[in-house]
């Protein structure tokens, strides 16, 4: 069986204060030559199954391949990525409804809606709609709760940036990322915008081997509350996009506006920032955001700070918890959908897909 653990992972959505956030409608474009499969059908008809097969196929054939796992279940597949050949199967259904833009010409909908038995749902249907009203109302409740928790990480953020100096930690960006970042000829600079964190049922779960796996350099920003980095990264993003590269930025997690990491896989480097929730490997050039702080000042408001990253805490464990338990109800949604399939015609559709996919 192939090992999916062994490639790089993004998540292209997230559960986010004020609801879920999707970067899959931009992780592909159609105006630059790219194809895209986007899977439409109801839980459990085998998306994720079909889009495993794929990757471990192409990973086979010595593509290079990028996943995104479901944030509300890690186990399963979002979506596939061959970024060489320009390619993506992704699912287009809820929450990240993605909808073709030039369908026929670039996208095409591959529809497993088909491969299912309408009359098997008979007599299931309110305990279906049930089971679906349960499983919104339970995301509903750990998007609440990953509010509150943005809302104490802003204002932790708030108070750090009052006792930083921005202007000394641009100008300290612009000189590291002038001398690491090189030009790349002939070249556009291109981003793509996805997410290394994610709130799962397992909790937070950061994918760290990504940076591994694709950056074989990794400057490491020491920041516990995000005040750096904003001038950091904005000064790092805007000298790479100038030299031509195309860099992959991660928003933060719980401040969904704030960059936390930029990937410039071609140059084989990253910028990340280790914080609370983001553990990098220590043989990383680590900068500490103390240098650009007014130490002493952020002292006298470590009580604040300190009762922020309880509670912060507190919320985030409440969330993976409500996370969870929409995962075990979303389970018992795709039982049903499970026994109304018929999967010889789920095989066929992989058969002529993977055919199409790696040719």
């Amino acid at each position: 069986m192939f090992d999916f653990n062994t490639l790089p992972m993004y998540f292209l959505g997230a559960n986010a204060p004020g609801g879920f956030r999707s970067r899959f409608a931009d992780n592909y474009d159609p105006t630059d030559g790219w194809r895209a499969w986007i899977i439409k059908g109801g839980p459990g008809t085998g998306k994720s199954s079909l889009m495993k097969r794929l990757a471990a196929a192409a990973a086979g054939a010595g593509k290079r391949v990028e996943l995104s796992p479901c944030s509300s279940d890690p186990a399963s597949l979002d979506a596939v990525l061959l970024p060489d050949e320009k390619k993506i199967i992704l699912d287009g259904t809820a929450p990240h409804v993605v909808e073709p833009r030039y369908p026929g010409v670039c996208e095409r909908i591959v529809n497993l809606g088909d491969c299912w038995r309408d009359d098997a749902f008979a007599g299931n249907e309110k305990k279906i709609i049930a089971l679906c009203r349960e499983n919104q109302a339970l995301h509903a409740r750990a998007t609440r709760y990953l509010t509150a928790a943005g809302q104490l990480a802003r204002e932790s953020c708030q108070i750090a940036l009052s006792c930083t100096d921005l202007e000394k930690a641009a100008q300290f960006a612009a000189g590291l990322a002038a001398r690491l970042i090189p030009k790349r000829a002939g070249s556009p600079g291109r981003e793509w915008e996805r997410y290394l964190s994610g709130m799962t049922p397992q909790g937070l779960v950061f994918f760290r081997s990504t940076v591994e796996k694709t950056c074989g350099r990794v400057v490491v920003l020491c920041d516990p509350y995000g005040a750096a980095r904003g001038a950091v990264l904005s000064v790092v993003r805007e000298i790479a996009l100038q030299r031509g590269q195309e860099i992959v930025t991660c928003r933060s997690l719980l401040l969904p506006d704030a960059v936390e990491h930029i990937l410039i896989p071609g140059a084989g480097l990253a910028f990340c920032t280790e914080g609370r929730y983001t553990h990098l490997d220590p043989a990383g050039r680590r900068i500490h955001a103390r240098r650009f702080t007014d130490m002493a000042a952020l002292h006298e408001k470590r009580g604040r700070l300190s009762f922020h990253r309880r509670a912060q805490a507190e919320l985030l464990q409440a969330a993976g918890e409500a996370v969870a338990a929409a995962k075990a109800v979303h389970d018992e949604i795709e039982r049903y959908y499970i026994r109304a399939m018929d999967f010889a015609k789920v095989d066929a559709v992989a058969e002529r897909l993977t055919t199409d996919f790696l040719a």
